[in-house]
């Protein structure tokens, strides 16, 4: 029997019965507004940079023993899959109390706080204040990340090992660039180069997935971002992949609806589970 402890308006999380060190999280399929999220965006076009359907997707993860992780809030109010200083300052109606970091993603509109959605649609009319800010990442950020992080923290201690999958979606086709209308593989994982997972686990991710009929790359169109940046710590027995699923294989991008592929994705998804849990539990210091 599975168990489940909620956060309101901040994650959900299904534990199963004798869970196994492996945690797969959603950070990006989030659709609860918080009450304070005033947007002139439609939530036609807000709903566009949401990770759709993914946490049903892996919902069955927890028959196979791994411990399920969903993010309720959505990455346009608040993006968990950014560094938390990824902030560009001119989005800003003042000064941060410390030094930031804005990334390109943050000047494109698409860091920490999200400006535009569907492609180039405003989300805003104003700046906002540093203190809604503050407030975005002390009750939402934040406590989504210290969970991430006291889970895998756990299964480090006391299994000597901690597997960790960022689930995400992708559109089919690449969006800008010199590769721009070309179409994505079906899987793509990031690993950021092999710096927050080691080999084996990202090998057996792909050889799993390619078994099934997928075509699989590696840090092809998206390298893995601050999920696995933040928690990914292979020399210390925690290994965090980015997994980034085309989303023309379970619904249709233009009505956000499943497709009738949709089962038969989640069952593969339940397999990957099994074996990542198998591969796992051979290398923890105490027996599943």
């Amino acid at each position: 029997m599975t168990q489940m402890d909620v956060l309101p308006g901040v994650f959900a999380r299904r534990d199963p019965a004798n869970p196994a060190p492996v945690l797969f999280e959603i950070p990006r399929s989030g659709s609860d507004y918080p009450p304070d999220f005033r947007s002139i965006a439609s939530l036609t076009d807000l709903q566009r940079s949401v990770s759709t359907h993914v946490e049903a997707a892996y919902a069955d993860v927890v028959d196979a023993g791994a411990t399920w992780l969903y993010a309720f809030f959505p990455n346009a109010y608040i993006d968990a899959n950014r560094h938390e200083l990824d902030i560009d300052p001119d989005s800003l109606d003042g000064a941060w109390p410390q030094p930031l970091q804005p990334s390109p993603k943050s000047k494109a509109g698409i860091g920490l706080i999200p400006s535009i959605c569907a492609g180039s649609k405003p989300i805003y009319d104003a700046k906002l204040t540093v203190e809604a800010v503050r407030s975005r990442l002390d009750r939402y950020y934040w406590p989504y990340h210290n969970e991430v992080s006291r889970l895998l923290r756990t299964f480090r201690e006391t299994r000597g090992v901690a597997v960790h999958l960022s689930c995400h979606s992708m559109t089919s086709l690449i969006t800008s660039g010199p590769d721009a209308g070309q179409h994505r593989s079906d899987f793509d994982l990031g690993d950021r180069n092999g710096t927050t997972c080691g080999a084996e686990m990202t090998d057996l991710v792909a050889e799993t997935l390619s078994s099934f009929g997928y075509k699989v790359t590696r840090n092809r169109h998206f390298v893995g971002a601050e999920s696995v940046r933040k928690h990914g710590d292979p020399s210390r027995g925690i290994h965090s992949l980015q997994i980034e699923m085309n989303r023309s294989l379970y619904m249709d991008d233009a009505t956000r609806a499943r497709n009738g592929r949709f089962p038969k994705v989640q069952a593969h998804l339940a397999a990957l589970a099994e074996r990542v849990v198998a591969f796992a539990c051979t290398r923890t210091n105490v027996p599943n």
